[in-house]
């Protein structure tokens, strides 16, 4: 599979660049005097610099938390995301969603994290005990939240 690209927009470069590099811990790519190409732990994503950002405050409720509709970020290998969670918290990381597990005794149970950006952009950060769950499902509770109960067979 090919790196993908996200270009998504801030309000500040200069901040913009110091979170990316210093909180997240991306390179710099190319750049031009209105936008930043980072590499995002091997993907391109691109801050392009606007004058207001969008609203994207409508956010809907996962689990019983706000979680914003717009937010992007990594699935990451179990002991990466306990290190990179570690290493906020020793930042004193601001997270809009502290790290936490979603879904327990799910067959979707996942580690996960929300922060913002400088300009407000969501990032989530996430981790399956098992990759092979990412997309999983208990045959017949596709829908339900979780995806089924962990120990059930028939899963996708």
């Amino acid at each position: 599979m090919r790196p993908f690209h996200l270009a998504f927009p801030v309000t500040n470069l200069i901040e913009t660049e110091r979170f990316y590099v210093e909180t997240i811990g991306c390179t710099i790519g190319r750049r031009t005097p209105t936008s930043i190409n980072f590499n995002f732990h091997g993907h391109q994503i691109v801050a392009h610099l606007v004058k207001h950002m969008p609203d994207n405050t409508n956010g809907g409720e996962v689990d019983g938390k706000q979680v914003p509709p717009f937010h992007f970020g990594l699935v990451m290998e179990w002991q990466q995301w306990h290190q990179f969670k570690e290493r906020l918290e020793q930042q004193n990381v601001v997270f809009r969603l502290k790290p936490h597990v979603r879904y327990p005794g799910k067959i979707g149970e996942q580690a996960t994290m929300f922060l913002d950006d400088p300009s407000g952009n969501s990032l989530e950060f996430k981790s399956f005990s098992d990759d092979d769950r990412l997309f999983a499902t208990v045959t017949g509770k596709e829908s339900e939240i979780g995806g089924g109960e962990i120990g059930h067979q028939n899963t996708q």
